[in-house]
């Protein structure tokens, strides 16, 4: 951005009033004198900027203004602009306006305002699942904010470190970078990212199956939600100790938490929240074996799902599907399988492809249906074999395996048990098959 001297200030403002030299200089200065000051060859003094102000009809902090300032004016504004349309799902304009005073604050070296900017940016970046983005910049907003001092935004920061981290599946860092967010000196935030913080480290023990360290902080975040009077916060905190305590198999704890939390997600229409809670609740049926409930419960999950648009609708439908086939349900498990698939070019989610190929093959096979079964196998290994391998599809090739096994087909077992084990060492992951 180019900013205005003040010399070209004044030279503006004059011609907007269609004013001449000599117009303005009247008797209090001569026009060879407010010449040099237009072509900031002279500096004016205090009285004559007040004169000029009056005479100008323009306000005397416009004059005064330096470059610095006027950004941070400026930032103050199309910031909480940028965050507004951010809420609004408006990314595209929200990034150009975080953008111009990004690149404007670097230039003038304002590296509190390149800290906020960054941090906008990456949690836009972070919305739209831009992780390689997000990650940039919020490395940026660190570094900006430890230089310009603004040590208060580093909790945050790391907390969002821990959110991208969580969101690929890298369990172990997430940690790490919560436990800098809570580390001495960082811990002067507030009660809302407190309870972000520690719900995060719930969730996150709980996918390492860690459960009594995941009960542990859930039961934290619900003491702290509690006096917060924010109860959409409070029901997350009751889904997050039933999930808790139906992987260590309380299930009827677990029932008392997801009863509550649904009752409160229909109380404030919370949709999203109601279909997550019917479907945690549809997976506690399953371990308590009553099958019948879990179908009542995934069929109003996926049904919700499904008219929000939410991806995670492949992930409820696919656990629906394992549930028909504990059932021994094989034809309705096929017919859901039939929606999942359309679901699956919708949103384009190849992990959960690779899933629902290694499940349809089992499905194949209940049904003694031999040309499906290896079409199924086929096209899920070739899937299987041209993505990065994290550790949900090394899952999914011993599974096929075992089930190859269990059919009778020896060799490709063996070769399905080599590749998992293989997938696995990259990871890093010893595991018995």
């Amino acid at each position: 951005m180019q900013y205005l001297s003040l010399g070209q200030k004044l030279r503006l403002k004059r011609k907007e009033f269609d004013l001449t030299l000599k117009d303005i200089a009247g008797d209090f200065i001569s026009p060879a004198t407010l010449s040099l000051v237009e072509r900031d060859l002279q500096t004016p003094s205090e009285d004559l900027l007040r004169y000029l102000s009056d005479k100008l009809n323009t306000p005397l902090g416009y004059f005064r203004e330096t470059p610095d300032e006027m950004l941070t004016r400026r930032a103050k504004t199309l910031l909480t602009e940028a965050e507004a349309l951010m809420h609004r799902k408006r990314y595209n304009m929200a990034i150009r306006f975080a953008e111009e005073i990004l690149q404007d604050a670097k230039e003038l070296s304002l590296n509190n305002l390149v800290g906020q900017a960054a941090f906008l940016l990456a949690r836009i970046a972070l919305e739209q699942e831009d992780y390689h983005k997000a990650n940039e910049g919020l490395f940026q907003a660190q570094s900006s904010s430890i230089q310009s001092g603004h040590l208060e935004r580093l909790p945050n920061i790391y907390y969002h470190f821990a959110l991208v981290a969580f969101r690929q599946g890298f369990f172990p860092q997430t940690l790490d970078y919560l436990k800098q967010a809570q580390q001495p000196g960082h811990n002067d935030h507030d009660d809302d990212l407190s309870h972000k913080i520690l719900t995060l480290l719930s969730q996150t023990y709980y996918k390492l199956a860690q459960y009594d360290l995941a009960l542990d902080y859930a039961e934290k975040a619900k003491a702290l939600i509690s006096r917060m009077n924010n109860l959409e916060a409070y029901a997350e905190s009751l889904l997050m100790l039933g999930t808790a305590y139906r992987e260590k198999e309380q299930y009827d704890l677990a029932l008392d938490f997801f009863q509550e939390a649904l009752r409160l997600s229909q109380q404030l229409n919370a949709k999203h929240e109601l279909s997550s809670v019917e479907h945690h609740m549809a997976t506690l049926y399953v371990k308590k074996g009553d099958l019948e409930q879990a179908n009542v419960h995934f069929t109003r999950a996926v049904s919700q799902k499904q008219e929000l648009g939410d991806p995670s609708v492949i992930t409820a439908s696919l656990d629906h599907v394992e549930a028909m086939i504990k059932a021994d349900d094989p034809q309705a498990a096929l017919k859901r399988l039939d929606e999942v698939r359309d679901l699956l070019d919708q949103f384009a989610a190849e992990e959960e492809r690779a899933r629902y190929f290694a499940i349809k093959y089992e499905v194949a096979c209940m049904l003694g249906d031999e040309k499906a079964s290896r079409e199924a196998l086929e096209e899920g290994l070739t899937l299987i074999r041209r993505l990065p391998i994290p550790k949900r599809l090394a899952d999914q090739l011993v599974r096929m395996g075992r089930l190859s096994a269990k059919s009778g087909d020896q060799t490709t077992a063996t070769i399905l048990f080599a590749e998992a084990l293989s997938a696995y060492e990259t990871l890093g992951v010893i595991m018995l098959l």
